[in-house]
């Protein structure tokens, strides 16, 4: 028997998936703080431990535009870097770059259970991606990946 979903029923059970992963994520970071883990808050991209930010990396660091990514953003705390600087800084073109950045977001989905970067991103003004990382997810990955000094 086979079992059709209109459109409208098909959107709503996409929106409460999105909905029960959005509650996982703000549960896990209650838990860590209620565990004492330093956590890190970014808004749509949820709550970070340092923990949760090696096991990205671990699963990543072999991605040249990745690597660049983290290296870029953990080097300039707190700061937008536009795609076009990280382009210059990971020498890739600008679709190996955004396939490195799709393979980020089903590794962190598989870690994670939602597509989620430890680096803040929105499109800029001129419709170019803007990155950022705040001081702390920084630090740590300067810690965890050796960029620098934590």
């Amino acid at each position: 028997m086979e079992m059709f979903m209109t459109d409208s029923a098909r959107s709503e059970v996409v929106q409460a998936i999105a909905d029960a992963e959005a509650l996982v994520l703000r549960l896990r970071g209650v838990l860590a703080t209620m565990d004492g883990e330093p956590t890190i808050d970014l808004g749509r991209q949820g709550r970070w431990t340092k923990g949760e930010v090696a096991a990205l990396w671990e699963r990543v660091k072999h991605l040249t535009g990745v690597k660049a990514l983290f290296e870029i953003t953990a080097s300039r705390p707190g700061e937008q870097v536009t795609f076009g600087e990280l382009l210059a800084h990971s020498q890739l073109d600008q679709q190996q770059q955004r396939n490195e950045h799709a393979r980020m977001s089903r590794i962190a989905s598989e870690l994670f259970g939602a597509k989620r970067w430890p680096i803040e991103n929105w499109q800029g003004s001129s419709d170019e991606m803007i990155y950022r990382m705040p001081d702390g997810i920084a630090a740590w990955c300067r810690n965890i990946a050796g960029f620098g000094p934590s």
